[in-house]
This record gives structure tokens, C-alpha cells and sequence, in this order.
């Protein structure tokens, strides 16, 4: 053999031995280095929202579902609760649910247990009923025009004043009325509409009313029908209040064949009824057949079919907008 042989069959032979050394080594180290990853996956799953949700009692599904909607600090609320919430699941499902309102859904179900149904709780919390009106007012966003929101918690300021008001004719209202151009547009085809299908027709109480004009009325009032100066939408020029001439009384208007038509059309003209009857434990207000509001036609419509009160509507596509696009 000569030494160039020998040399080749050393070098095999190390190679051999190299492999045979090398493959178990490298196989427990992967072990050894698996077993650590995994063991430190499990203490880190410890300490997420989905672990410590699980813990409290919820099935692992609704705590994966619960911690994927939830930030850290309403997880850590729920968490400091220490118990097992029977609504706090189902809350998800239901249609306006808004995440950021999370905490006030359940503080408000502890509060108010007369209310079973989970969309009645969604709701009042939504338009901000569980909230102070005197700590929580905020000034009204006039910068979304005809879809801006005039409540007892959004306010409008008392030097507020529409522009372009526009004088409705006396065969539309009793004495002189003002209101937007659209508003008053609007208000004449549906008056003449009406008079088409049921004979009578519509006519406009009261449209506009300034800051000062509203605290008049607000004292005047003795029913609780008046909002107070600033929480008015006439002074928006957007609100009209509609009676006829068959039936000038607001009650006997109420279920007059022209208010039931006004109820049942009125979205096809850009008008909602701003006070529903049986959304007033919604609402909070007393319900007024007679007051209309106007958000122009896509808006009434999709209030109208969805049978949601205003407040509701623009707390969850307008305030909440992303709200548009998820699916329940």
C-alpha cells in the first residue's frame, strides 16, 4: 500500500467517525433546545390575556375570543373581577357592540339587573345613559353638519346659528318657520306626498329656534317635552315639529292616518322620528310623534331598516366608524 492509499483510507475513516460523532450530539442538543422553547412558551402563555381570561373559569374558546377583542386594560379589569361574567361572552355577539364600551356593559348589567335583554344594555350604553349628563357633556360636532348630534350630552354653543335659513311657506306652517334649505325641501315633497296618498296635510309647529328662543320654551314647559337651551335640535335648523290641519293636537295626530303614514314614510324624504316610542328606555326622552329630524336619505333609511334610534346610529358609525365594516 502505498502512502497516498494509506493516507485516503485514514481520511475516510474520520470522516466516518466524525458523522457517527457528530449526528447523536447534534439530535440531543435539538432536544435539549426543544424541551427549553416549549417550556418557555408555556410560562409566557401564563401571563397572556387568553391564559389568565381561561383561568377565571370561561371555556377556551370564549377566552381566545374574549383576549383577541379586548386591550390589557379591560383584560385586567375583567381579571380583577375575579369571577366569571355570564355576559361578558355574549356581549361580543351582539350587533353594536363597541369594544371600547366593554367595562360600562358590564358595570351597567351589576347596576341595572331589571334588564334581561343583552341588546337593551348594548344600546343604553352606546348613547351614554349609564353616564352623568352634567360630568360627561361635550360640545356638539357641528363639522358633521347634517348628521351632527344635539343631545343632553352634546351640546351646542349658545352663539351657534345655522347658516342659510330659509322661510317655509304659509301653506307648509302655522305662522313663520325657518329651517335649512334641504330641511325645508325635504318637508315639502313629504307634505305633498302625503296629501296624495292620505288627503291631509302635514304641517310644521315649530322649525328653528335660537339659544334664547329655547330657554323660553324649556320654562314654558310642563310636560318634560322641551330639551334645555343647547340640547335642542331646532336650534340646528334640522328638527321640525309636524302636525296637520285635520288634526293640530299633537296626541290625536299620533295615530291620525297622516302621523301613522309620516312614521312609516317619512325616512323616504330624509326625516326620522327622532323620539321613538319604543325606544324611550333608550333614549331617555318621552316619546314625540310629531318631532322629525333630518339626516338626509341614506342615513333615515339605514335607521329606519336597522329600527335604531339616532343616538345609537351615530355612536356606531360615526364615532366608531371601523364599526361599518365588521360582521355580526
Amino acid at each position: 500500500m502505498t502512502l497516498q492509499g494509506a493516507k485516503r483510507i485514514f481520511q475516510q475513516w474520520t470522516d466516518r467517525d466524525h458523522r457517527w460523532i457528530t449526528v447523536p450530539v447534534t439530535v440531543a442538543a435539538l432536544l435539549v433546545l426543544f424541551v427549553l422553547v416549549k417550556s418557555c412558551q408555556g410560562i409566557a402563555y401564563n401571563f397572556t390575556n387568553e391564559c389568565r381570561i381561561y383561568c377565571l373559569g370561561y371555556p377556551i374558546d370564549q377566552a381566545r375570543a374574549l383576549a383577541a377583542v379586548l386591550s390589557d386594560e379591560q383584560a385586567d379589569s375583567l381579571i380583577v373581577r375575579g369571577e366569571h361574567d355570564t355576559i361578558a361572552y355574549p356581549l361580543l355577539s351582539e350587533r353594536y357592540f363597541i369594544a371600547k364600551n366593554f367595562d360600562r356593559y358590564l358595570a351597567y348589567h351589576k347596576v341595572d339587573t331589571t334588564l334581561t335583554a343583552l341588546k337593551d344594555i348594548v344600546a343604553i350604553v352606546n348613547v351614554g345613559r349609564d353616564l352623568d349628563r352634567e360630568t360627561v357633556a361635550v360640545p356638539c360636532d357641528t363639522s358633521k353638519g347634517q348628521l351632527m348630534l344635539v343631545n343632553g350630552r352634546h351640546y351646542l354653543d349658545e352663539n351657534y346659528k345655522p347658516d342659510s335659513l330659509v322661510q317655509l311657506q304659509k301653506t307648509y306652517c302655522y305662522e313663520e318657520q325657518r329651517a335649512l334649505g334641504d330641511v325645508v325641501q325635504a318637508f315639502m315633497a313629504m307634505q305633498q306626498e302625503c296629501k296624495k296618498q292620505t288627503d291631509a296635510q302635514l304641517m310644521v309647529n315649530s322649525a328653528y329656534r335660537s339659544y334664547q328662543q329655547q330657554i323660553g320654551t324649556y320654562k314654558r314647559n310642563e310636560k318634560g317635552y322641551a330639551a334645555r337651551a343647547g340640547s335642542s335640535e331646532h336650534q340646528t335648523g334640522l328638527a321640525l315639529d309636524v302636525t296637520s290641519l285635520q288634526h293640530p293636537m299633537r296626541w290625536p295626530f299620533d295615530t291620525s292616518k297622516e302621523g301613522v303614514w309620516m312614521r312609516e314614510h317619512c325616512h323616504e324624504f330624509g326625516f326620522i322620528l327622532r323620539y321613538p316610542q319604543k325606544q324611550a328606555n333608550v333614549m331617555g326622552y318621552n316619546y314625540e310623534p310629531w318631532h322629525l329630524r333630518y339626516v338626509g336619505k341614506e342615513t333615515a333609511k339605514r335607521v329606519h331598516d336597522e329600527d335604531i334610534t339616532y343616538d345609537e346610529y351615530y355612536a356606531y358609525y360615526i364615532e366608531e366608524p371601523h364599526a361599518k365594516t365588521q360582521s355580526r
